[in-house]
């Protein structure tokens, strides 16, 4: 951890924030909740991304998610400033949850403690990426210069094993659903800008693969990279080890997706994420 560093870094739990980083530079991480009939879970807190998983194949109804509350941020950012002078706080894409909304209105119930809230405009490890910077800079005014510079730059390209999960949740409509079921097409997406755009629908799940890699390869180069997955820990591995080979030199970090994203995508989903250079 920077011992120089007189401010917090907070984010919330979309970030798929890796326990090492948390732990080496001492990041707050407030959960988000997945809420399944009248039972509520904080995201990995009361329920790990296997046991949610598991539910998820079982269940007839979807599991709905909620953003943390104004007073859940309220009460984080006056236990930091015992001990800082102030904090930025990185959050899940306002496009995509209330959640940075949440924290700027929690920040204001907090009398002289400055809180720099920061939409990420972006989802999973992008997110852990700008935390990562943040904690690396001296100062809260160098942190959200460095964060507010890269966010712009941030992509997620995704590939979805089912459209099914995206349509039962409402995040699209059921005819485009219904076309990608009965061609069974795996959806290849991409979260940059505030928007989620189609790049490509391809027949089968290889040829998606390798596709998301070409694609990939077209925004090198790029300051930071991830493979992530949902329950799909050996084509992530293999995504990664090709990665790895063509990009000596450079971190490449696996991930798990959690819970909250896991209830828009499903099991199976498969990742890279990014921030462009």
């Amino acid at each position: 951890m920077n011992s120089k560093r007189r401010f917090a870094v907070v984010t919330d739990s979309t970030a798929d924030l890796p326990d090492e980083w948390r732990a080496r530079y001492g990041i707050e991480v407030v959960p988000l909740k997945v809420i399944f009939g009248n039972e509520t879970f904080r995201d990995r807190v009361d329920m790990t991304d296997d046991e949610f998983f598991r539910r998820l194949a079982g269940a007839t109804k979807l599991p709905t998610t909620s953003a943390p509350s104004p007073g859940e941020f309220a009460e984080v950012y006056r236990r930091l400033a015992e001990d800082h002078d102030g904090c930025i706080s990185i959050h899940l894409g306002a496009q995509l949850s209330a959640t940075a909304e949440a924290a700027r209105i929690g920040a204001q119930a907090v009398e002289g403690f400055r809180v720099e809230v920061v939409d990420s405009q972006t989802v999973t490890m992008p997110i852990a990426f700008l935390c990562r910077v943040a904690a690396e800079c001296e100062t809260l005014e160098a942190a959200t210069a460095a964060v507010e510079a890269r966010v712009p730059k941030t992509r997620v390209l995704a590939l979805l094993d089912t459209l099914r999960y995206l349509e039962m949740g409402g995040r699209l409509n059921r005819a485009q659903a219904m076309i990608g079921t009965m061609l069974d097409l795996k959806p290849l997406l991409l979260v940059a800008d505030r928007e989620i755009k189609p790049v490509e629908r391809v027949r089968t799940r290889s040829r998606a693969i390798s596709r998301m890699v070409d694609y990939f390869r077209g925004e090198l180069p790029v300051e930071h990279v991830a493979v992530m997955h949902a329950q799909a820990p050996d084509e992530a591995e293999k995504v990664a080890a090709g990665l790895r080979a063509e990009l000596p030199g450079q971190e490449i970090l696996i991930g798990k997706i959690g819970c909250v994203l896991g209830t828009h995508t499903g099991p199976k989903a498969l990742g890279v994420v990014y921030i462009k250079k």
